[in-house]
């Protein structure tokens, strides 16, 4: 049993009392994956055939994922016909779902002749997603004819893991007409989104510049979660609004876009664990007879044993993305429990219209299915996620291979739906693999006590919680800022204090919204630190500046500003200082007081949490002794 399952099981086992159905064999799974396979083959094998509904291409795509999961041949003229189809139709297309399943279809064909095209589909991919790091349902405008035919005359011909110059000025150009494109007044929902955050980590291997476009993604992830529940709602964050609570399915979306932030972690201690080893590899050999190590006598470990030290317990690291994902899986946990136990061990299957989209339908089992395999845990909520669900797959199975009466995506895309489910298809290995390195280690111990979904009032998003991300803050700014706070939060170490730093010495008022948001986020002694660096930076601003920071909603820039003032030493701020004594948030009040003390070596209050009458009165008091001063 894993680390995470240990977490997941421990949190919700009251409420799981399953009777166990009898798991489906591996003879039955196999079959079933056998009559699915040979389904889909049908419908392809004389040529690729109209898509059902509303999925155009993408339900090729999952079609020909589905297959070769399911171990065919590229070579199958079933295949043949699913590529050719998708080759074609990944030119043009525009809606973020089939632009990722195209990309994920192709990266898993594995032609180098379709690297190209994989980089152009993620360019449109980076270009519609919005700043609060999610995806809506369009991405770019109608693909002109003279783009689609530059796109297909260009060669594979660049160097493994770089981006192809005819792509990069693709990419460019839609850069520059990113403004006229009718994705930007869409909304974005994370539905949407987790098949992008997949494509996305797809085409980071094919040498797409993505770094920024998955540090957005984390802090959607990180910003938008219900405390409550530990899921996500459909829609995503929207500052002034408590995160909502969506489907499982929409859980499922928040792993795996936080799965991204926790993998890149990996990635980072590992390169810096190979630094350190090239490092020492380097030192020159000890070789002065100073440096030997002294002999002794044999006997010496009889006659004088040496002490055993009792073991330490390793020290628990757990970063705020760690927790968020403990609470998602928890969450998760209790809707698969839930279910299981409705199907009495089996997991419960029914129609989107008789559920609700995304609930016990085959979409939330494909979601259930890749969240296990990218973290690697055999167990949810108490309960074999994949011999639950492999159960009721089998026993629900059409006469001819099909799962199609269970849900209204059409038999294709249910077919493949629970084909990639019982292939425990995973797309992203290298994901996986970095993110199984992580939940082994930071993750092991479990949720710390008072942190489980439900022990956190949603009120505490708000920055009362040290471990609750501050909202977004709305626009081009809060999202760049977005971005750089998390640095600051999840950085350690040397890198904390040089990230501080940066966020205090650099220019653009994006660094400044930057540390007012890690601020929010912060623990007590590394909030005490940050407070100080927005002070200090806040020195540099104008008169003019700080008054008007002094009136912005947000109370970490209020409180910074009145101190930035008294640092200053200018006694043209008194007046500023006084009037910030009438202000609704305690820190403020306490600020400005210490600023007048500061100032002028005088103090008429107010005291510690004064009601607003109290502040009135010493307000009054200050006015009257300035008043004095003037004449």
């Amino acid at each position: 049993m894993t680390p995470m399952v240990r977490t997941v099981a421990g949190l919700v086992a009251a409420i799981l009392l399953v009777t166990s159905a009898t798991a489906a064999t591996p003879r039955e799974i196999e079959a079933a994956k056998k009559r699915g396979a040979d389904w889909l083959k049908t419908r392809y094998a004389r040529g690729a055939v109209a898509a059902e509904g509303g999925h155009g291409i993408g339900a090729s795509c999952l079609s020909g994922l589905a297959l070769l999961e399911a171990g065919v041949a590229p070579a199958d003229p079933a295949l043949r016909s699913i590529t050719t189809a998708v080759r074609n139709a990944a030119f043009t297309q525009t809606r973020t779902y089939q632009i990722s399943l195209c990309l994920m279809y192709l990266d898993r064909l594995g032609e180098p002749a379709d690297v190209p095209l994989i980089q152009a589909l993620a360019a449109r991919l980076l270009i519609g997603q919005k700043a609060n790091g999610g995806w809506g349902y369009v991405c770019v405008n109608a693909v002109p004819e003279a783009d689609v035919q530059r796109l297909r005359a260009i060669k594979a011909d660049q160097k493994p893991g770089t981006l192809h110059p005819d792509v990069d000025l693709y990419g460019r150009a839609l850069v520059a007409a990113r403004a006229g494109m009718a994705a930007g007044g869409e909304g974005d929902d994370n539905s949407n989104t987790q098949f992008a955050v997949i494509a996305v980590w797809l085409a980071r291997k094919h040498g797409v510049p993505v770094e920024a476009a998955l540090d957005l993604i984390e802090v959607r992830y990180m910003v938008s979660q219900n405390l409550r529940t530990g899921g996500w709602g459909y829609a995503g964050p929207t500052p002034g609004v408590a995160p909502g609570n969506g489907s499982p399915s929409m859980n499922c979306a928040g792993l795996i876009g936080l799965s991204t932030g926790i993998a890149r972690r990996a990635e980072k201690k590992k390169l810096e664990e190979a630094k350190k080893l090239e490092e020492a590899k380097k030192e020159p050999p000890k070789t002065s007879p100073e440096d030997e190590p002294q002999k002794k006598d044999l006997d010496d470990k009889f006659l004088n044993p040496p002490k055993i030290e009792p073991k330490k317990a390793a020290k628990r690291t757990l970063e705020p993305r760690d927790i968020a994902a403990m609470r998602g899986f928890a969450g998760l946990g209790v809707h698969v429990a839930e279910s299981a136990r409705g199907g009495r061990g089996a997991l419960v299957i029914k129609g989107d219209t008789e559920s609700g989209h995304g609930r016990n339908d085959l979409y939330f089992l494909w979601s259930l299915e890749r969240v296990g395999v990218i973290y690697g845990i055999d167990k949810i909520g108490g309960v074999d996620w994949y011999d639950a669900g492999a159960h009721s797959l089998v026993h629900t199975q059409g006469p001819d291979g099909s799962w199609g009466t269970t849900g209204g995506y059409g038999a294709e895309v249910n077919t493949a739906f629970a084909m990639l489910f019982l292939c425990k298809a995973n797309l992203a290995r290298d994901l996986a693999g970095s993110v199984q390195n992580e939940t082994a280690t930071e993750m092991r111990a479990g949720v710390p006590p008072g942190l489980e979904p439900g022990s956190i009032d949603e009120s505490g998003i708000a920055g009362t919680n040290p471990l609750a991300p501050a909202p977004l803050i709305p626009g081009p700014i809060g999202s760049q800022a977005a971005v750089l706070a998390a640095s600051l939060t999840q950085a350690a170490g040397a890198d904390w204090s040089a990230t501080l730093k940066k966020l205090r010495d650099a220019r653009g008022d994006v660094y400044t919204r930057a540390l007012v948001t890690a601020t929010n986020r912060l623990d007590a002694e590394r909030r005490a630190e940050a407070r100080n660096a927005l002070a200090e930076r806040l020195t540099r601003m104008t008169p003019k500046t700080l008054r008007w920071m002094t009136k912005d909603e947000e109370p970490e820039l209020r409180r910074a500003a009145v101190l930035a003032m008294a640092m200053k030493d200018d006694k043209a701020h008194i007046p500023d200082l006084i009037e910030a004594l009438l202000d609704e948030q305690d820190a403020v009040v306490r600020a400005a007081r210490a600023g007048l003390r500061s100032l002028t070596n005088e103090d008429f209050g107010p005291e510690k949490n004064a009601t607003a009458g109290e502040k009135k009165l010493a307000v009054v008091a200050w006015e009257k002794w300035l008043s004095a001063r003037k004449k």
